[in-house]
């Protein structure tokens, strides 16, 4: 955690940090404000949607309200009430709150300080949209990898014999909010299924012990919490009483948009697919958060049963803003009648480098920015072919998957881009990633030719040359002056790596592939 005491900081915070334009967010959201019909002319209900806060405190909270927000570093106090004074001007009183996940900044800490800290976050969501008026909340019952100690730890229980000492550890907090039943229930196993209404169920999932950075390695263990036998059960059951289902969690069971690494288990990701794939009818949204990130994932069509497909998998951004993106939420929209995702719109901000300056507004609506009249896989599936030919529109889709933060790092190169169509898809394996990203270089290169290495210089008969003494003198002198570079460049490049300024190429290339299991 980062600690900032002087006058200077606590003065910005607390005078500029929660300010909002609201003249000009009064406008953005009359460009944004949709009709509260569908096409259908059902009623359109909406969700709000907050994730990976990583709330950055102490144990004073005075102290707290010190803490400066930049990026590259996890959310102060500051920067969540931001959010949550902004969220209640777009949305104050949705159908339904979502929290999936990651409540604790990072780091190493206590059992006591991250019990705090959950509370905290939990505290702070609900003083703004309190139990009972927006919908389920107790919803935010998910459990991110930071929620552990450490990160990424969950103890793996039988639930029929013993309450889990890990989510134990941080639970108290929906004592209130859950049922006597549901909260002894999610202290034993950390899932849960909430009804909405008569016709749509919430499934929120405990991810945590399907990681590759799960501690302790519970990976031989066939079915953790008996989490997918429970999944098929309930689905069974939904599809039995005609009603349908939003599946939602903390890590999302896909590979990573930076190094093409499963965020699960592949034996884990792929039971999970085997499972979900066969209620299609029964399944109209999967949405998590974890990567920082505003990502979709399409299933292949040969996944399709009996000509219907599932549903595309959503991720969220986060409003921590650690990894240079734009602190963001999102606010989905759902048909009332056929509980089909619509559309959904991402409100996010830059943070001021100068004075903190936070500048709350709507980014993008999925139906503009994406050119797609519904959220459907045939849908999304489309939007992928035309970012295929239109590099344009695969620069905006960069651009929008981090909460267009102006850090973000450009992604011109051919392997970043062709990698960056793939990720659309919904693999399971990083084989199968790295086989579309091979095969999308191919297909960029005839779009783009300006993508593809430059061509090798031919020399012709009108080319002029060198006599053969400037050759040699020409030779003789780069020689000499290489080979005195070469050299003083090695004696800088050893002293840097050594003192850990410098990294090797190996040492970026892991800590590029490696980057979610932080998260």
């Amino acid at each position: 955690m980062h600690r900032a005491t002087t006058a200077v900081a606590t003065a910005l915070l607390l005078g500029q940090a929660l300010l909002v334009d609201n003249a000009q967010a009064g406008n953005a959201f009359a460009t944004f404000e949709s009709a509260s019909t569908s096409s259908s002319g059902s009623r359109i209900k909406k969700i709000l949607h907050l994730s990976d806060v990583h709330l950055n405190v102490s144990l004073d909270d005075a102290e707290s309200a010190t803490f400066p927000i930049k990026y590259y570093e996890d959310a102060p106090i500051n920067l969540l009430n931001a959010a949550l004074v902004y969220a209640r001007q777009v949305l104050p009183d949705p159908d339904f709150f979502l929290y999936t996940g990651d409540h604790v900044v990072h780091g190493a800490f206590t059992d006591d300080f991250i019990a705090h800290v959950v509370e905290k976050n939990v505290e702070t969501l609900e003083k703004y949209y309190p139990p009972g008026q927006a919908g389920q909340l107790e919803v935010t019952a998910i459990i991110g990898n930071a929620d552990g100690n450490p990160d990424y730890h969950m103890d793996v229980t039988d639930p029929a014999t013993q309450v889990n000492p890990s989510i134990e550890l941080i639970s108290g907090v929906w004592n209130k909010s859950l049922s006597a039943a549901n909260f002894d229930t999610f202290n034993r196993r950390g899932y849960l299924q909430y009804l909405l209404d008569d016709k749509l169920a919430v499934l929120t999932l405990n991810t945590v012990p399907y990681s590759p950075s799960h501690v302790p390695d519970t990976s031989g263990v066939e079915d953790p919490f008996g989490q997918f036998q429970w999944l098929n059960d309930t689905l069974a059951n939904l599809r039995a009483e005609g009603k349908f289902v939003y599946i939602t969690g903390h890590i999302p069971p896909m590979v990573d948009s930076y190094g093409g690494n499963p965020q699960w288990h592949v034996h884990y990701l792929n039971k999970y697919k085997a499972i979900v794939l066969q209620y299609p009818d029964v399944i109209k949204a999967q949405i998590f958060g974890h990567v920082h990130s505003v990502e979709f994932r399409v299933p292949q069509p040969s996944d399709a049963v009996n000509g219907l497909e599932l549903v595309p998998l959503f991720v969220t951004g986060s409003i921590s803003p650690l990894f240079g993106n734009n602190p963001s939420f999102t606010v989905w929209e759902f048909d009332d009648t056929t509980y089909d995702l619509l559309d959904f719109t991402i409100y996010g901000t830059n943070i001021s480098t100068v004075d903190q300056k936070l500048d709350w507004k709507p980014l993008f609506c999925a139906s503009t920015e994406y050119g797609v009249k519904s959220l459907s896989t045939a849908s999304m599936r489309d939007y992928f072919s035309r970012m295929e030919s239109d590099p344009a529109l695969l620069d905006a889709y960069y651009w929008d998957t981090k909460a267009r933060s102006y850090k973000a790092k450009p992604c011109t190169t051919l392997e970043c881009r062709s990698k960056l169509l793939c990720t659309t898809s919904w693999w399971a394996c990083k084989e199968d990633f790295l086989a579309c990203a091979a095969q999308e270089q191919t297909k960029l290169t005839a779009v783009d030719p300006m993508a593809a290495p430059p061509a090798t210089r031919v020399l012709t008969a009108t080319t002029p040359l060198l006599s053969s003494s400037d050759v040699f003198k020409v030779i003789g002198v780069t020689l000499v002056g290489t080979v005195a570079l070469v050299a003083s460049v090695l004696i800088v490049a050893r002293a840097l790596q050594r003192g850990g300024v410098l990294k090797t190429p190996a040492d970026r290339e892991r800590e590029f592939e490696d980057v979610f299991p932080m998260l």
